[in-house]
């Protein structure tokens, strides 16, 4: 098992957030939550009808399932970790579910982790960082946000 780092991070450190989404054809979202422990800020299963952030109905069904949960331990600024380090982290703690991941992606489902970072100019992974994200097969989609 590897160790864990905690690097507090310079105040002009990059801000950022990371969320694990899932898209799946037939999913459950409760379950999920259930068995990664995360609550979710956005979900809901195919066939369901549309509706607004407010609720209100927008017509049709969602085509499919679809669960997105913030990971959790972030910070920001100096109360935050590197990201690096802390992806590594969540990586590490996702790889326990590594059986549920493998059976969702052969049931058509795609798992990503969006990172939404501000004040950056330059980002890096390690190859590292890669391969963990490989072996998982976890996409990793890259939001840059201006504040």
């Amino acid at each position: 098992m590897s160790s864990r780092v905690s690097q507090v991070v310079p105040s002009s450190a990059p801000n950022y957030s990371i969320s694990l989404r899932v898209r799946h054809p037939t999913l459950d979202p409760d379950m999920l939550t259930q068995n990664l422990h995360l609550e979710p800020l956005h979900s809901w299963r195919a066939g369901e009808p549309r509706r607004s952030a407010t609720g209100a109905m927008l017509g049709g069904e969602h085509r499919e399932s679809y669960w997105a949960a913030p990971l959790p331990g972030q910070g920001v600024g100096a109360a935050g970790f590197a990201l690096e380090p802390f992806l590594s982290q969540q990586l590490t703690q996702l790889n326990r579910h590594r059986e549920l991941l493998s059976r969702l992606q052969a049931e058509g489902g795609q798992i990503s982790m969006l990172v939404e970072v501000s004040r950056i100019d330059t980002l890096t992974l390690s190859t590292g960082m890669s391969r963990k994200l490989a072996d998982l097969n976890i996409e990793l989609e890259l939001q840059f946000v201006t504040e």
